[in-house]
């Protein structure tokens, strides 16, 4: 009886344990909008890569159908990060002006687009038509 009862309680130990490793790795993930130039661009198209001479924005796709900010203003050379924010699946972004093809946004892995145009570009999230995001360009 004894031993059932060390096993468990090893085996609570050992799940408590688990559960805790995670949500310090998930909290260490976590975009911060004053970080986010910090952090290295790994799935950037070279081709839209920030080149320096702009400012960098950030875009969260949240849960409840929340996109900060739905609307941006921007200059030409200015680069925008899309981040997901939905641990569980993933979130695909749509331009419906066909600037790039639809990405797949997962969680903590960001898009990034550098504009080089002046205009009023609309970004959707595909399955979710009540995220819209409207981007101006001077």
């Amino acid at each position: 009886m004894k031993g059932k009862i060390l096993v468990l309680l090893l085996v609570f130990v050992f799940l408590f344990a688990s559960g805790c490793a995670e949500e310090e790795d998930s909290a260490a993930e976590e975009p911060d909008a004053s970080e986010a130039s910090a952090q290295p661009q790994e799935n950037v198209p070279q081709e839209n890569a920030t080149s320096g001479s702009g400012k960098e924005h950030i875009v969260r796709l949240e849960y409840y159908n929340v996109s900060r900010p739905s609307e941006l203003d921007i200059k030409t050379g200015d680069t925008v990060s899309w981040w997901s924010g939905k641990r569980q699946g993933n979130y695909v972004l749509v331009s419906e002006d066909g600037l790039f093809s639809e990405q797949k946004l997962a969680y903590s892995v960001p898009y990034s687009y550098t504009f080089t145009a002046p205009g009023t570009y609309l970004f959707t999230v595909k399955d979710v038509p009540a995220m819209n995001i409207t981007i101006r360009v001077s």
